[in-house]
């Protein structure tokens, strides 16, 4: 089914496309012209039992009582529209209408967007919040919506990412090798790479099978996701790197955003902005109940040690992504423990 959706949004881009070429570009920008009722498809990567699924569930019930019903939406968990790479794309031919998940996903799209995966940037759940609900994730959402032609907005805490495993990965020598699924996003094959890891890119949806089959040895995700993608199945060892505190946010085109009525607008910006820290809250209080799924299906959880894996990535961001610096240090800068 997944795959015949899919196939169906590249005819309707591939359409759209062709429409451009032949000079009716007028018409193509008919579907962002302003209109008193919208019905909004949204893309979710994560299944409908994810913390990140009840925060949308949270934002389509604000922007409905805040648009008194004028502004409706669709939720499609699980990448059941699409892969979030042809989602994004998507977005320029309304084949889908909101993206919600990781700002690393624009990664093709800017380098700027690599800039939410660089890993071990924070000291905790707290200094996370004051990036991405301060100054410093406006900036960050601002600038990369320029240059994508992108609205991005609201930011919450997708989880904290660790490793699970069908192989003992007990202290970075095991690294040495591991053939390890990464999200098909270039910070995180060079991270695992320079760790040296044998990277494999895959989709979400792809894991459970590849994890099954021996196709790769692990993979990394919030516990969260990893219940969502019923790994406890699949994956005998956890391991606790907390490597990534992955964000997601709400990602429309501009041109559809920017046509829509103000108040419609601003219905939509307050209640990202409030469904991001509810989804940030929902992922804290359930990493206890998603890691106890492994524990209870017998998994071995290895707590290591994290200065010795953040010392390992010294030089990382110099070397790969000298034209982040900047922001990297913003993000360091912000840390309320300071």
């Amino acid at each position: 089914m997944k795959k015949t959706i899919a196939l169906v949004m590249a005819l309707v881009m591939t359409a759209a496309l062709l429409v451009g070429c032949g000079g009716q570009g007028s018409a193509g920008n008919s579907k962002f012209e302003t209109a008193d009722t919208y019905k909004l498809k949204m893309h979710l990567s994560v299944a409908a039992t994810d913390p990140v699924y009840a925060s949308a569930e949270k934002f389509v019930e604000l922007v409905e009582a805040k648009t008194d019903g004028k502004v409706t939406f669709e939720l499609y968990p699980s990448s059941s529209l699409g892969v979030t790479s042809d989602c994004l794309e998507g977005l320029s031919m309304r084949a889908c209408d909101v993206v919600y998940d990781s700002m690393s996903n624009l990664s093709t799209w800017n380098e700027l967007a690599n800039i939410e995966a660089l890993p071990y940037m924070y000291s905790g759940v707290d200094h996370f919040k004051a990036v991405w609900e301060g100054e410093v994730g406006e900036k960050i959402r601002n600038d990369l919506g320029a240059a994508t032609g992108l609205r991005i907005m609201g930011c919450g805490l997708q989880g904290i990412r660790v490793v699970t495993s069908n192989t003992p990965i007990k202290s970075l020598a095991d690294v040495k090798g591991l053939k390890i699924r990464v999200p098909t996003i270039d910070v995180y094959l060079k991270t695992w790479e320079w760790l040296g890891a044998s990277t494999t890119p895959l989709a979400g949806s792809e894991i459970f099978t590849a994890l099954q089959q021996k196709t790769v040895q692990a993979q990394e995700n919030a516990y969260p996701t990893n219940v969502g993608l019923s790994l406890q199945e699949v994956c005998d060892y956890v391991t606790e790197t907390n490597h990534v505190y992955s964000m997601t946010t709400f990602i429309m085109d501009s041109r559809l955003f920017d046509n829509m009525p103000a108040e419609y607008q601003t219905a939509i910006e307050e209640a990202a902005v409030e469904a991001g820290k509810l989804c940030t809250q929902l992922i804290v209080d359930s990493a206890e109940s998603s890691k106890q799924v492994f524990v209870d299906s017998g998994a071995t959880i290895y707590e290591v040690d994290l200065q010795e894996w953040q010392d390992a990535m010294d030089g990382f961001v110099e070397q790969n992504y000298p034209n982040l610096l900047e922001y990297y240090n913003m993000i360091l800068d912000a840390d309320p423990a300071k």
